[in-house]
């Protein structure tokens, strides 16, 4: 009798440990996958010289997705200069240069954000790419 509640107990866990990874193999599929890269050179520039910011971001969930590019100097706030028209299922890229209008220290970043649709007031940052500096003499 003893012997036979053991044998139960094993079965069960051996039934539990396989069900549940199977559940994790199904739902380790279902992640929505994103990428961001973002470049912007050259690393040291001149006053009134082009600064090139080049990057795409794409994620396939299913929210409306845009790209974009954000620029700062010292410990200001961060500015968007530019964004990518987005879309469902995907977000953008940009290449465009700007002129290094003023001398310090310049960041750019770059930045995916998520919305419901094109016009939703509720948009929020899904990823952000590294910062890059540019030294601007």
């Amino acid at each position: 009798m003893i012997m036979r509640n053991r044998r139960a107990a094993l079965r069960g866990t051996v039934v539990g440990t396989a069900a549940a990874a199977t559940i994790a193999l199904a739902a380790g599929g279902a992640w929505a996958k994103s990428d961001i890269t973002f470049a912007a050179g050259p690393h040291n520039a001149r006053l009134g010289s082009a600064i090139h910011l080049a990057g795409h971001g794409a994620d396939d969930n299913s929210t409306y997705n845009r790209f974009c590019v954000q620029q700062r100097s010292g410990s200001g706030g961060w500015v968007t200069l530019r964004c990518s028209h987005g879309g469902y299922n995907g977000g953008g890229k940009l290449d465009f240069t700007v002129r290094a209008a003023h001398r310090g220290q310049w960041q750019y970043r770059a930045v995916l954000t998520e919305a419901s649709s094109p016009t939703s007031k509720h948009i929020r940052i899904h990823q952000i790419s590294q910062v890059k500096t540019v030294q601007v003499r």
